[in-house]
């Protein structure tokens, strides 16, 4: 993607997993932390099927496409609920969460 001048950087992107069921498990225990490990803005796992691109592990396919949205000032992730609030323009809402003191919990990264 990066190279078909899709995304200029991880965190523009977002990718699409198609997954077979058992990694589609444990990509969901990750839930919305898949992002930070995988270090882009938009994550999205979906149920096994012959879309996007095959990968080197069986039952796993990819797509990475520019993310929707708008590049926070705080974290730079592109995200849809950029400057959704009117106290805290140019930010996203994990960094209105982070900011304004009670901060978010992550489990896995």
């Amino acid at each position: 993607a990066r190279n078909a001048k899709l995304v200029g950087s991880n965190l523009s992107a977002k990718v699409e997993l198609w997954a077979n069921e058992s990694l589609q498990t444990v990509l969901n225990q990750l839930a919305d932390e898949l992002r930070f490990v995988l270090i882009t803005s938009q994550v999205v796992v979906h149920p096994f099927a012959e879309q996007g691109e095959a990968t080197e592990m069986e039952g796993l396919r990819v797509q990475v496409s520019a993310a929707e949205g708008e590049k926070c000032a705080r974290c730079w992730h592109v995200l849809p609920d950029v400057n959704t609030h009117a106290d805290h323009p140019g930010l996203c809402g994990r960094c209105i969460v982070n900011v304004t003191g009670r901060g978010e919990v992550r489990k896995y990264a």
